[in-house]
């Protein structure tokens, strides 16, 4: 069979219906799907750009439900803060109500001039309390005041004592020798053989050449007695100056003591110091103290500075190697020098603590014008008993006792400490220096004033007995002639009335009821304290509940880095739970409700509870309002990446659908004009028959 061959117009509305029919079908399916790019083959950059915005569209999609979770999370906890609020709302008004109730119980007693009650329980416990009328007479104040029958001028300085009233350099003589020179605080004494012969010639030509410079009448220097034997003493006149600083130079030079110093983040095993095993420890004290165990034994002393963590061991023996160290390569030691030895002793101090009315406060007293012989003028002596007054005052103001105690100097200068007020309470010294200073019994209590009564009846007299002396306890009145005595509680009280008061007869036992209704108010108090926690239990979403101290992470973006942790916390940041106990609300006994001032210490409480529940509920606000706020943005940002996805891919349906008209119609007319050219074809053909 011979090829078909098509004439040139066939061929070309063969074409343009071939290109119509595609047009076409891409036309529909644009119309089908709605979109203009329905593959990478459409366009590839808009269907990967679209692809990705919709990927991420999708992705925040995700945490909408997250979010929305968070929000009911956030919405149980206030809820529960909510009903706390007014609950500890409803504990004020029990409190209240319980203030404003005086339904206290009274009893009745036919008194005279000689009557006893004895009364128990109530506010009073177990130990019984008598009442009766005073005879009026002048109150005590405790004052403890010290024990020497002369003046008191605080440490003083011997030949002998191991330390003195001011700083001191110990200075051996031993080593010295003519020719030398000895620097003494700042002063160059030049030593002739005859200076070092003695102690006693060494201290005087010191002294001598001291009184000779500018430095004269800053100290003393005395040849030391006793176990300071051998000694010259140096001894700063000034209590409050420094020890005086030497120097020797010549054929002798002062004498160093070895030493060797490392860290204690250096320490990471035990070691050997001395000879001798020390355990490393848990920590930096257990350390210490193993080295100062074994520090004897070891030939060294040890100091340790707490704020660095750096520990000093000194060899006891003069002039010897630093002591030997294993185990920490990082220790630094320093060699010793053998010379005439200085040491270095700080000022006495007379230290002792106070004690009254249950706090303490330690005090610490320096001397008089310091230096052995020297003698305090009245000038000196004024001076430092007002110093010591003020500086003792201090002390006692640190411990919190400024407004009960207070120093004092008497006119001989014994110096004592003293209340201020007349009352039965105790002041009692102890510490080291307590009875050199105050005597073997340094405790004195003192007496409240009993004033005289103001009227002159039994009757009126017990009034005014009970209401000054038992005021917050009971209330007493004049009861046509008889005491009445009201129970400021809410616990019973045991009368045991005597009317004579010489014990003829039985003493009469009585009760007096306590406020039941400031009983039972408590017990409400009590009931609704039960519902706090409970509440605060119930107050959970999906198994995160924040007023039980869980942490609720909300993720605000597709890769996680932005989210929010809330949980209830306290002021300093740290977790909370919201629970009675973390609000300082406790049970109340019948008795916490007895006075009105208890009423309003508790009632201080619990606005401080309404202050913290306040708080934590503005801080979940806050919390709520910035997920609210991110839950509108992820709604706008996903409508965002969607419409721009949308504007890439998304076809124009009225231009679809007029170009799909437009093609139809243009196939019609190919299909007519292909028709035509047929037509035209067979015309010939049929000319050729």
């Amino acid at each position: 069979m011979s090829d078909i061959t098509l004439t040139k117009s066939v061929r070309t509305n063969l074409l343009s219906l071939q290109n119509t029919a595609s047009l076409m079908a891409k036309t529909q399916e644009r119309l089908a799907t709605g979109k203009k790019v329905n593959s990478a083959l459409d366009n590839p950059t808009n269907f990967f750009t679209a692809s990705a915005l919709n990927s991420r569209a999708s992705d925040m999609s995700s945490l909408m439900d997250s979010m929305a979770n968070g929000v009911k999370t956030i919405e149980a906890a206030n809820n529960g803060i909510t009903s706390i609020t007014k609950t500890v709302e409803s504990m004020q008004s029990t409190l209240r109500q319980a203030r404003q109730d005086k339904s206290f119980q009274t009893g009745t007693y036919s008194v005279t001039a000689d009557s006893t009650l004895s009364v128990t329980g109530g506010q009073f416990g177990a130990t019984p309390q008598t009442i009766k009328l005073q005879t009026s007479e002048a109150g005590i104040n405790a004052e403890v005041k010290s024990s020497a029958a002369t003046a008191y001028l605080g440490p003083q300085s011997t030949d002998a004592s191991a330390t003195g009233a001011g700083a001191r350099s110990l200075i051996t003589r031993t080593g010295l020798a003519g020719g030398d020179s000895i620097t003494v605080g700042g002063v160059a004494v030049a030593l002739v053989g005859a200076d070092v012969a003695s102690d006693a010639a060494l201290a005087t030509k010191i002294q001598t050449t001291l009184d000779g410079s500018a430095e004269a009448g800053k100290y003393t220097v005395t040849a030391g007695t006793g176990a300071n034997a051998g000694k010259v003493i140096v001894e700063a006149v000034d209590t409050s100056a420094a020890s005086p600083t030497v120097d020797v130079s010549g054929s002798s030079q002062v004498d160093v003591l070895g030493t060797t110093t490392f860290n204690w983040t250096d320490v990471s095993g035990a070691i050997t110091v001395g000879g001798q095993t020390v355990n490393s420890g848990a920590t930096a004290e257990d350390f210490l103290a193993s080295l100062q165990a074994s520090a004897e034994a070891g030939g060294y002393t040890v100091d340790y500075d707490s704020g660095t963590g750096a520990f000093t061991l000194t060899n006891v023996a003069s002039g010897a190697t630093s002591p030997t160290v294993t185990g920490i390569p990082a220790a630094v030691t320093t060699n010793g020098t053998v010379g005439t030895k200085v040491e270095a002793v700080a000022a006495e101090k007379d230290e002792f603590t106070v004690t009254f009315d249950g706090k303490s406060a330690d005090i610490s007293i320096s001397g008089v014008k310091g230096g052995i012989g020297s003698v305090a003028n009245a000038l000196d002596k004024k001076n430092w008993q007002d110093a010591t007054i003020a500086q003792v005052n201090a002390q006692l103001k640190a411990g919190g006792l400024d407004s009960a105690l207070e120093a004092k100097f008497d006119a001989d200068g014994k110096f004592s400490i003293v209340a201020k007020t007349a009352e039965a309470k105790t002041i009692a010294i102890t510490g080291t220096d307590a009875v050199s200073t105050f005597g073997s019994s340094a405790v004195s209590t003192g007496k409240a004033e009993v004033k005289p009564y103001s009227s002159t009846g039994a009757v009126d007299q017990f009034v005014e007995e009970i209401n000054r002396s038992f005021a917050g306890q009971l209330r007493a009145s004049n009861d046509n002639g008889k005491l009445r005595v009201e129970n400021l509680s809410t616990q019973e009280l045991d009368v045991s009335f005597d009317e004579d008061g010489a014990g003829v007869g039985p003493a009469v036992a009585s009760k007096i009821a306590g406020n039941t209704v400031r009983d039972n108010l408590a017990k409400q108090f009590n009931e609704l304290r039960d519902q706090l926690d409970k509440l605060a239990d119930d107050a959970s979403f999906n198994g995160i509940n924040l007023l039980r101290g869980d942490q609720l992470t909300i993720t605000f973006n597709e890769n996680g880095s932005s989210s929010i942790k809330i949980q209830a916390k306290d002021a300093n940041g740290n977790e909370r739970a919201i629970t009675a106990a973390n609000l300082s609300i406790n049970y109340l006994e019948g008795t916490d409700l007895d006075t009105d001032s208890g009423i309003d210490s508790l009632l201080g409480k619990l606005s401080e509870s309404l202050s913290t529940l306040r708080s934590q509920a503005s801080t979940f606000g806050s919390n709520l309002s910035s997920v609210e706020n991110r839950q509108d943005f992820t709604k706008n940002m996903i409508n965002t990446l969607q419409s721009g996805a949308d504007n890439l891919t998304l076809a124009d349906m009225n231009e679809e659908a007029a170009n799909l008209l437009a093609l139809q119609t243009r196939q019609s007319l190919s299909s007519s004009a292909l028709s035509m050219a047929s037509q035209a074809d067979q015309s010939v053909l049929q000319l050729l028959r």
